[in-house]
């Protein structure tokens, strides 16, 4: 186990509802190439803190290479209107893209 996972799991240890630990985490986990720990841990965000917006673009790709592209889309288009509601244009352009990429295969 690396020294960076070491570190967030401590992390969230100290403070379960920490969004940013959970999601590093589950990065650290894809670069891994341990897609089930990152989905276990994207799926708590996606479900118990929707707000955090950056889960949204890893998690719809997560799904994608796993296969679940319908459950991808729809990650794709709450993350696109949370995107909108928080006014951050960078991140729902990026999840557009990646919708409208995934609808065209």
């Amino acid at each position: 186990m690396n020294e960076r996972i070491k570190l967030l799991i401590q992390y969230i240890a100290e403070d379960p509802e920490d969004a940013f630990s959970r999601y590093a985490l589950a990065l650290e986990y894809i670069r891994e190439q341990n897609d089930y720990e990152a989905a276990v841990l994207m799926e708590r965000l996606y479900h118990r803190q929707p707000e955090y917006l950056p889960n949204y673009y890893h998690f719809g790709k997560l799904n994608e290479r796993i296969g679940k592209h319908e459950f991808a889309k729809e990650i794709y288009s709450k993350g696109m209107q949370l995107a909108g509601l928080q006014g951050n244009i960078h991140t729902l352009n990026e999840l557009r893209g990646a919708l409208e990429l995934l609808d065209s295969e």
